[in-house]
């Protein structure tokens, strides 16, 4: 597929917060949307790409390597990268940084659907006091969540945020991403998250929620996001369907003989 590139308006923002290998990402979403490159067809190579965007191979294989992983393309030896399938089979999330999982699907060219199946005010117990750092005031609002893609439950958010700070949110039809919203609405700074993860086999509610005939393992992610002033925001426990979800993380250098970081 050598020229295949030419003619194709090939650009990225420097000035954008989504990064560069993101916008190549969607703008071969977008290709492949419109039809322009069809399952079973080659991409342009590495070098094209990066020539026609102005950037690094390694940019390139960054974007390259989020198709590989949601079995999009496969790269074969004397035969390139080749489409697959025209929508995503799995997903990616990234363990560096603060997201929500509408943000990550609409980076993504994809168009979650979130349904609230429960939102109210309740009492605190046990460790959720201690992780949301609650005084007297031991209310927190819960609110369990369901996200859809392309008709199907891929995740289950339950989540705990102080009543005494965001009692406002009892009387606000949520609209778009929570994270957004807690931004936007109560301009508060996500700075900062502690997020723990452990394999797990659904639970009942789970079961029922994902619709499995038995028992499927999970990934439950356990996090609590801190505002700049080091004060708890947002206490969640979130089930991944394990099927359908893949994490990850980059990793710094490694130094033999010295301390690991704090």
């Amino acid at each position: 597929m050598t020229g295949v590139a030419e003619g194709w308006r090939m650009r990225v923002d420097p000035d954008s917060k989504i990064p560069k290998y993101l916008q190549i990402r969607e703008w071969i979403m977008g290709m492949i949307t419109r039809g322009e490159i069809a399952v079973g067809s080659r991409l342009p190579t590495e070098d094209e790409l990066a020539s026609g965007f102005g950037v690094n191979r390694m940019t390139v294989r960054q974007a390259l390597d989020e198709l590989v992983v949601e079995e999009m393309i496969v790269r074969k030896r004397g035969t390139g990268t080749v489409l697959v399938s025209d929508k995503p089979k799995g997903y990616v999330y990234e363990l560096d940084r603060i997201t929500s999982f509408n943000d990550d699907m609409e980076i993504h060219g994809i168009r979650p659907v979130h349904k609230l199946l429960a939102k109210e005010v309740r009492k605190a117990e046990g460790d959720l006091v201690d992780k949301l750092a609650l005084g007297e005031d031991t209310r927190v609002i819960y609110t369990l969540s369901v996200k859809h893609v392309e008709d199907e439950p891929v995740l289950i958010e339950r989540s705990f945020v102080p009543y005494e700070a965001f009692s406002e949110l009892m009387g606000i039809e949520e609209v778009g991403p929570f994270y957004r919203l807690l931004v936007e609405k109560f301009n508060v700074t996500l700075h900062h998250s502690i997020q723990i993860f452990s394999a797990v086999m659904a639970g009942w509610e789970e079961t029922k929620i994902f619709g499995f005939q038995h028992c499927e393992p999970c990934m439950l992610l356990e996090s609590v996001i801190y505002d700049d002033n080091d004060i708890p925001v947002e206490a969640l426990s979130a089930h991944y369907r394990g099927d359908r979800y893949r994490f990850k993380a980059q990793s710094g250098e490694y130094l033999f003989g010295q301390p690991a970081g704090p």
